[in-house]
């Protein structure tokens, strides 16, 4: 069985709530756009590992939290 590794925008969305941060501080302190946040927090695009590193760092959760993984059968 292989595994595919997903950014968990649900759990990324809720880090932020949790923190109470503006999309906008939050941007600043990962030195990316405030588009970058809403198309992550919507699960339109990847992450980057770098950028899930900043991620992991700036909520003070392993990188893996931020993590979701699907089982897929080999054909």
């Amino acid at each position: 069985m292989a595994k595919t590794v997903f950014f968990d925008h649900k759990k990324f969305d809720h880090a932020i709530k949790e923190s109470n941060l503006k999309q906008e501080q939050l941007a600043e302190h990962l030195n990316i756009s405030t588009r970058h946040i809403r198309n992550l927090k919507s699960g339109d695009t990847s992450v980057s590992a770098p950028l899930l590193y900043k991620i992991s760092q700036e909520f003070q959760k392993p990188m893996e939290y931020f993590l979701s993984f699907q089982e897929e059968e080999a054909e």
